[in-house]
């Protein structure tokens, strides 16, 4: 099973719900959103997912963006309980030194049991205060970082191990000089190593920026199998990159290496996604989406692919 971590912006959420409802979401993928604000596209994008009867997880106290602020204000903390409400939402909860109360508002506030809870863990010292709260019940999921010792202070419980594959590069333009790198084996090895299911933060990466900024390359990051089924990653950029202008040519120049590379890959099915044969038609048509669509088409590839390798 496969847990992407999906910060909650506008196209990040978009790719979810894009796949979801074109049925091209893996059942064996569970999406895990970590909200940035309350938006109209996350409402609509947990709203497809229960329509559907599929599962995900939505962390209750992220550590990004306006979400925990914005929970102050009555009816966005009523929009936030009724989608919490949903059967087929899990709550997610960031294990912190101040986990025992906020778990215990938790119970108060939406009736959840500690066994139908996902935890996120990140220190190791808190491995007791999580035994302590839970005592004798194990949690729904805990997501953990991809770490032998860790595994072992948890041992007993299910487990699914979190890691940041995504290298992620001060500019674009860094990448002329890494243009394919190793990406991840998760997929062919998470049960030899004890879990049942691998995190990660797709092609975004862990970092968090709140805002997004003019660059002056633009990158294509395209996730594919190579012979062992591991995933490698091709990172396609402009090349006219000396100032920010003309974001439409410099797609233009990353998309035309990428049409080229993908020729030998054309014969490979898992690789016919719906984000590739998006790109393939605007190199055919000449148009240009836009750098944020860019961006939500390189995660729907990266999710419908994983998909298809799992299933």
């Amino acid at each position: 099973m496969y847990f992407p971590i999906i910060r909650g912006r506008q196209y990040d959420l978009l790719a979810l719900r894009e796949l979801q409802i074109k049925g091209l979401l893996s059942e064996r993928i569970v999406p895990i959103i970590e909200p940035i604000k309350l938006s109209s596209t996350l409402l609509s994008t947990v709203r497809a997912f229960e329509d559907n009867k599929r599962k995900m997880v939505i962390i209750s106290n992220p550590k990004v963006g306006s979400f925990t602020g914005e929970l102050v204000l009555p009816s966005v903390y009523q929009q936030f309980r009724d989608i919490m409400s949903y059967d087929t939402v899990f709550i997610g909860h960031h294990l912190n030194r101040d986990s025992e109360n906020q778990i215990m508002h938790l119970q108060q506030e939406f009736n959840v049991r500690l066994e139908n809870l996902a935890i996120i863990h990140s220190e190791r010292n808190l491995v007791r205060l999580y035994r302590e709260i839970f005592n004798d019940v194990n949690a729904q999921l805990n997501i953990i970082p991809s770490d032998n010792s860790f595994r072992r202070q948890l041992s007993g419980q299910d487990v699914i191990g979190l890691d940041d594959k995504f290298n992620k590069l001060p500019r674009n333009v860094d990448y002329l000089e890494q243009e394919n790198e190793f990406f991840s084996e998760e997929h062919l090895f998470f049960k030899d190593e004890g879990y049942i299911g691998f995190s990660d933060f797709s092609v975004v990466g862990e970092e968090y920026n709140e805002s997004g900024f003019a660059p002056y390359a633009v990158a294509i990051h395209i996730v594919y199998p190579n012979r062992e089924n591991a995933l490698e990653i091709m990172h396609f950029v402009s090349d006219s990159n000396s100032d920010t202008s003309d974001p439409a040519g410099k797609f233009s120049e990353a998309l035309e290496k990428l049409v080229q590379w993908y020729q030998s890959y054309i014969s490979d099915e898992r690789m016919n996604t719906l984000a590739m044969q998006c790109l393939i038609q605007h190199h055919q048509q000449g148009t240009y989406p836009g750098l944020p669509t860019l961006k939500k088409l390189s995660i729907m590839h990266h999710l419908e692919l994983i998909g298809r390798l799992l299933d």
